[in-house]
């Protein structure tokens, strides 16, 4: 990875924390593409998914966001779990994620996870979840 990771875009440090995390990209297009998913990573051996969607806005995503993501997961067999990435997440929007089990990263949170990747910490996603849930993938 460049030192400089400020520049990358979101899609690149979300596909980044996936490969750090060792998790496997789910290669079948009609998973993500059916259900308007960026992508959608596998659960372990599970045949559910989870599924990502980036925002890179300069606005904060809002609860529409949110309640639509919570909407694709429902109305999806291959998804039981959603990760949104943004660079900024407005205060309700956090708040309703937490309620509903929404999982949530800024541009900010991928940056420290993957450049603290190499320290001793067993699980780096915990402190930054702005829900502050493991997010068991």
């Amino acid at each position: 990875m460049p030192s400089n990771l400020e520049l990358l875009p979101l899609k690149d440090l979300t596909t980044e924390y996936c490969r750090l995390r060792g998790l496997t990209i789910d290669q079948n297009t009609s998973r993500a593409s059916n259900r308007r998913w960026d992508f959608v990573i596998q659960n372990g051996g599970d045949k559910e998914g989870i599924g990502i969607t980036i925002k890179d806005w300069r606005r904060a995503v809002g609860v529409d966001i949110i309640i639509r993501a919570e909407q694709l997961m429902k109305a999806s067999r291959f998804v039981s779990k959603v990760l949104l990435v943004s660079n900024h997440f407005s205060d309700p929007a956090r708040s309703l994620a937490e309620k509903i089990g929404i999982f949530l990263l800024t541009k900010n949170d991928l940056i420290e996870i993957i450049s603290t990747s190499n320290s001793p910490q067993e699980e780096p996603w915990k402190d930054h979840s702005d829900n502050h849930e493991n997010i068991v993938l």
